[in-house]
């Protein structure tokens, strides 16, 4: 039987306010936004175990959802930051599975990306027309060859590390063997977390960017694997996707599918035998990504 963890974030207490303006604040503010919590959280723990039944028992998924965070216009980003880094939204997931790491494959090249655009914007890097020409394929077409130039032009594992470190990814680590980015770990507790607080993390342009590259994705990547399964193949258009697929490690077939729908961040990694074809594989991650529940407030 899958498991459902829910989790979110503390709730602040007003102190030492007179009891009539406690309670006029209570009645007004504290109680809608508890209920629009506890609906948030529940149309959360629904998604997980729906999506689990539906993938079938040809291999292992992890699921994870949680709610992508906004900055209030005109608040500095550092002073956001402080205040939010900690505090990914409420959130869900079928427990050990979406914490076990698991091999990336191009799912680090939004770690990448992100890293990329933000050291160039504290001025560590300086990026080039072929470089941002790079980082959009990338992300769009999932083209490895770009994503392997990046790499190695930019610091390779260095770049996982970083933004493990400055999103509090407990499960995300660069590969054992320095070349091969794909083998990156990471698990989908982290995924989401990474995905919800991007608004909020990042400055606002590159985060503005990395979504519309997942927006645009194309559905045939640039080495001709088709693109629309799991969330691809489900989500309405424009909706903010990456894909990833790789084959063998540990006698493993990967296939994964993150994308943001609405201010829903989903995130579906799943591993199945070599046995199983990818036609197989990309079916059953589209069977679960169909079980998604509409969300019933934005």
């Amino acid at each position: 039987m899958a498991t459902v963890t829910v989790r979110r974030p503390g709730s602040s207490r007003l102190v030492l306010l007179p009891l009539t303006l406690l309670a006029v604040l209570f009645a007004e503010v504290a109680l809608p936004g508890e209920r629009r919590a506890a609906a948030g959280g529940r149309w959360a723990s629904e998604v997980v175990p729906a999506v689990v039944a539906a993938y079938g028992q040809d291999g292992t998924i992890a699921v994870a959802v949680a709610r992508q965070q906004e900055r209030p216009s005109g608040e500095p980003v550092r002073g956001y930051e402080a205040r939010r880094i900690r505090a990914a939204g409420w959130s869900a997931d079928n427990g050990a599975p979406a914490a076990t790491p698991i091999p990336t494959a191009s799912m680090v090249k939004l770690f990448m990306a992100e890293d990329i655009l933000h050291r160039s914007r504290v001025g560590l890097l300086s990026l080039t027309r072929a470089d941002f020409a790079q980082l959009q394929a990338m992300i769009r077409h999932s083209d490895d060859p770009a994503a392997s130039a990046l790499w190695v032009r930019y610091g390779g594992g260095r770049m996982v590390s970083d933004v493990a470190a400055r999103y509090g990814l407990a499960g995300t680590t660069p590969p054992t063997s320095p070349g091969q980015w794909g083998s990156t770990m990471t698990t989908a507790r982290d995924l989401a977390r990474f995905l919800s607080l991007l608004p909020v993390v990042a400055h606002p342009a590159d985060a503005g960017a990395l979504m519309v590259w997942m927006r645009t994705a194309t559905p045939v990547a640039a080495d001709g694997f088709l693109q629309r399964f799991g969330l691809f193949g489900t989500a309405p258009p424009l909706t903010a996707v990456k894909q990833g697929w790789m084959c063998c490690i540990g006698g493993q077939r990967h296939l994964h599918s993150v994308g943001v729908i609405g201010h829903r961040v989903v995130v579906l990694l799943s591993a199945a035998p070599r046995s199983v074809s990818y036609e197989a594989a990309s079916a059953a991650l589209t069977a679960a990504a169909a079980a998604l529940p509409p969300p019933r407030h934005s």
